[in-house]
């Protein structure tokens, strides 16, 4: 059985280990047997049907099995620049079955035909299973990061039983929260308001020992080469903070971390600004070992992984 994930562009490598699947086309990643849980993706589904196309008569063309038992729906997702909507597909595929035979109940169906474009790629699939979502995750804040991003840093970051992971501004603790289900040992975070992570940790059922000690007490509250993994969302410039304030930050974190991470630890750093970070990685003795460059929306992130030169 053929399946298709959808992950964000440029993280597609990620899937690909995780699953052990294919690259298909950007953002699409090809597998070959259906997961109860699968954290790098963003949707995934059963493939039925994949082509390209240049119009949107195009995508009418396709048949579907008339085998697929029960009542369907037509869902659409769309990624690019089309002259037609998500909801152009869904009307006019919808109404193509149903002319077909097919049952249609739009309220409860048993069956979803999902219609999934990306740029002139197109996806046909049954039942898409909304992966990023999190059972634990009910307390967002602002700027902090979807789960298949978490999950990216995460997995890049090869969490062991044995270690200690740190994050410096853990949010709502999805980072901790991501390693904790990796099953790292111990979990630490600091926040300003440490509710959201709180609340978020509970519910998940993982310790995380969190505080809201400010960057700079780091050296004060862990021990020297305590912390074996460092994995977080570094503040970038925006409209609280200026790129002055980002880089300051930044160099405390760094300064931070070179005393209580381990000679032989690993840091995975998640930065919309990557000179800055390379900047004060090298005035620290940190060297860059990977690193992956992804799009979310319209803003370009990128993933940095460093162990000490």
């Amino acid at each position: 059985m053929e399946c298709i994930a959808s992950t964000l562009e440029g993280l597609e490598i990620i899937a690909e280990e995780e699953l052990n699947g294919k690259k298909d086309s950007k953002g699409r990643v090809l597998f070959n047997k259906e997961r109860k849980i699968i954290r790098s993706a963003l949707f995934s589904y059963q493939l039925l049907k994949k082509f390209k196309f240049k119009k949107e008569e195009d995508i009418y063309k396709t048949q579907i099995d008339p085998k697929i038992k029960g009542t369907i729906r037509v869902d659409c997702k769309r990624e690019g620049k089309h002259k037609f909507s998500s909801q152009d597909i869904r009307k006019s595929f919808g109404e193509k079955l149903f002319n077909q035979g097919f049952k249609v109940n739009l309220k409860e169906p048993e069956n979803i035909i999902f219609i999934d474009i990306k740029d002139n790629n197109c996806f046909i699939g049954l039942n898409p299973v909304e992966n990023y979502k999190r059972n634990y995750r009910i307390r967002n804040v602002s700027g902090s990061i979807n789960s298949t991003i978490a999950y990216s840093l995460v997995h890049l970051a090869e969490i062991k039983k044995t270690d200690s992971i740190l994050d410096p501004f853990c949010k709502d603790g999805i980072l901790l929260i991501e390693s904790g289900i990796s099953e790292a040992k111990s979990l630490n975070g600091l926040e300003r308001d440490i509710k959201n992570a709180s609340i978020n940790s509970k519910l998940a059922k993982i310790k995380i020992n969190l505080s809201n000690d400010p960057l700079d007490w780091i050296e004060t509250r862990f021990k020297e080469g305590s912390i074996t993994k460092i994995i977080t969302n570094l503040p970038s410039q925006s409209k609280k903070i200026s790129k002055n304030d980002a880089a300051e930050i930044t160099r405390e974190f760094f300064y931070q971390s070179k005393h209580v991470l381990n000679k032989k630890g690993l840091m995975v750093l998640l930065t919309r600004d990557s000179l800055i970070v390379k900047k004060f990685a090298s005035e620290f003795e940190f060297k860059i070992i990977n690193s992956l460059d992804f799009i979310q929306g319209d803003t370009k992130y990128s993933i940095l992984k460093l162990k000490r030169s």
